[in-house]
């Protein structure tokens, strides 16, 4: 609080930086720029911003690159999630998924088998990004090689990875929001139950409906036999080759931190793949740097194939560390505080309270690019006001998941958006109109805040539950 007052950067200054930000990016993008060259950009522009305003260039520096060091973790899992893509796919992890799941899933059930999957994974893992990079990249040869558009497939992977992400007691965005909040772990998992579950299984009709409408149309049963002889004829197919992946689920399971067994994944899966595949220790360390190349004369094999290495993720990495020192000095500065604070004023009813707290999500989401960012700045807005109107934290953190976690995938300079599409290999618009969960979930959230379903309140002084008429929020004025 004392940087910031003496920081002093007042809420014209806050509009001018964030209007000026925002049209660097603007124009760079319709300039047809990569994402990470308006990115970086801005950073200059906050300098120019400090020599103006004479704001301690010292200071800010040091917000932004301590907002660098505060997500580098997540920078370290992308790089090594290039490497674990290329192994896996050289040592026929990948293509084994796909071949058996090319001759055991029906086309009829395909999309809500790759829901519930992924669902599954993520939530036993707690991660989206370690769901969406292995059994979602799966999913995406199997869909695709059954003649279902990438985007489809892409938003139901999505979904069932942002599921876990968001229910999990592993993940760290489910940790994360009851701490900030003021409330428990298992009181936020009980609350997002009404949302989140209900939304799922409505994903799950709507996914079985496009299935099945895809499965009667276009489905080609010859395209999957060529796709099978392609991934048959390239690789020995064997269940030995899905020892990697059986390796990191344990690892996930036992609670190792995912970067150390993101990196034993990528090992096992090079160790793999000198045994499966014959390669040489110059082929797994060639794969890791620049992916898996493959030419097989079938356009499927090799779209999907063709990827991975710690060199394809280097465009999502600096994205990811520009946007990350970005978003923390901006919060540092108090720019998010003041652009923020004027939602919350005239709040008089439980509708409006949640209604806001999803715009400051969306918002401080957009702006700082992280799932972590949106529910700090969310939580520091929101807390004092929830226990100030009597509504129990539980509705709070609830609310920051159904938003901020589900969020970051509908911005396309977020940094999930720009992962899922370099790990899926799908491009922002083809998978946008997909991602259900993402809309159902604060969909329901509303209908619960406008009828009173599912909002507890508490006493702001005891913390105690009351009834709904005692709340603050609902006292007449």
């Amino acid at each position: 609080m004392n940087e910031e007052k003496r920081l002093n950067v007042t809420m014209a200054d806050s509009i001018v930086l964030i209007l000026v930000i925002i049209a660097e990016i603007v124009l760079c993008a319709r300039s047809g720029v990569n994402l990470e060259i308006p990115l970086f950009l801005t950073w200059f522009i906050v300098w120019v911003f400090c020599k103006v305003r004479k704001v301690d260039w010292g200071t800010v520096e040091g917000f932004l690159l301590d907002g660098v060091r505060a997500g580098f973790q997540s920078v370290m899992i992308v790089a090594a999630v290039g490497l674990l893509i290329g192994t896996w796919i050289l040592c026929g992890c990948i293509p084994t998924m796909i071949y058996y799941g090319l001759e055991v899933i029906s086309p009829k059930i395909f999309l809500p088998a790759t829901l519930l999957l992924c669902s599954i994974m993520s939530t036993m893992t707690g991660t989206s990004y370690g769901s969406a990079a292995s059994a979602g990249l799966a999913c995406m040869g199997i869909g695709i090689s059954m003649g279902f558009p990438a985007g489809i497939v892409a938003g139901a992977v999505i979904s069932g990875a942002l599921f876990g992400d968001k229910m999990s007691p592993f993940s760290d965005t489910t940790n994360l929001a009851p701490a900030m909040a003021g409330g428990t772990l298992f009181g936020h998992i009980k609350s997002m139950c009404y949302t989140t579950i209900p939304a799922w299984l409505i994903c799950m009709v709507i996914f079985g409906v496009v299935g099945i409408q895809y499965s009667n149309g276009s489905y080609d049963a010859s395209t999957v036999q060529e796709y099978l002889g392609g991934l048959s004829a390239n690789f020995n197919i064997t269940l030995l080759n899905l020892l990697p992946i059986v390796l990191v689920i344990v690892m996930l399971l036992i609670k190792v931190p995912a970067l150390p067994t993101i990196m034993c994944g990528a090992i096992i899966g090079g160790i793999t793949a000198m045994i499966s595949q014959h390669s040489s220790i110059l082929d797994i360390l060639k794969v890791m740097k620049t992916g898996y190349s493959i030419d097989s004369g079938i356009l499927l094999v090799d779209k999907l194939l063709n990827r991975g290495g710690i060199s394809s993720m280097y465009n999502i990495i600096m994205i990811m560390i520009f946007a990350m020192g970005l978003g923390n000095a901006l919060d540092k500065m108090g720019v998010l505080k003041n652009l923020l604070g004027g939602l919350t004023k005239k709040i008089n009813s439980t509708f409006k309270l949640v209604g806001v707290t999803m715009l400051v999500a969306y918002i401080s989401s957009a702006i700082g690019t992280t799932q972590s960012m949106s529910h700090v700045v969310t939580g520091k807005v929101m807390a004092p006001i929830y226990k100030e109107k009597g509504v129990s934290p539980d509705v709070l953190s609830r609310t920051m998941e159904d938003s901020g976690t589900l969020g970051g995938c509908l911005m396309p300079w977020h940094t999930n958006s720009i992962y899922f599409c370099g790990a899926l290999g799908v491009a922002y618009a083809e998978y946008i109109p997909w991602v259900l969960l993402t809309y159902i979930v604060p969909i329901i959230a509303l209908i619960y805040a406008a009828t009173g379903f599912a909002i507890w309140y508490v006493d702001p002084v005891t913390g105690e539950k009351i009834p709904k008429e005692k709340a603050p929020i609902n006292q007449k004025k």
